[in-house]
């Protein structure tokens, strides 16, 4: 079994998306996520991190994100990761967002960038730390 007491309190959980962004919306999508992540730390997340996926070499057996993901040469993939202490902190926080204008407004600059690429997104909990 593994002991998870040792864990920091800031990211026992784990909102993850990923993204198929046309280069073309790379700076628009990376503005009003900086926007978005601004919001939730206000209400407490505990961080974000965002990344671009580089070029990989793919070990035997595995597949890469391009394949799972069904990329093009004119797209770039991100993933995002966003942290909190746990999953009822997560429902607090959502819960915040419905009466934030500034969120609202964000969202729907996001919801606009990715209308024509679907967004893939899960909840993650944490099972174990180095």
């Amino acid at each position: 079994m593994i002991d998870l007491r040792s864990v920091e309190a800031d990211s026992a959980y784990t909102h993850i998306f990923a993204y198929k962004v046309s280069r073309e919306n790379h700076r628009a999508l990376l503005g009003v996520l900086a926007r978005i992540s601004k919001v939730l730390k206000k209400h407490g997340m505990a961080s974000s991190r965002i990344y671009q996926l580089g070029k990989t070499n793919v070990f035997k057996g595995f597949e890469g994100f391009e394949k799972a993901l069904g990329s093009f040469s004119a797209e770039e993939i991100w993933i995002e990761t966003d942290f909190y202490s746990s999953k009822a902190e997560f429902d607090r926080i959502m819960a915040k967002l419905t009466e934030d204008k500034e969120a609202q407004l964000s969202f729907g600059e996001l919801r606009q960038i990715t209308a024509s690429r679907p967004v893939i997104m899960g909840e993650f909990h944490l099972l174990a730390t180095e």
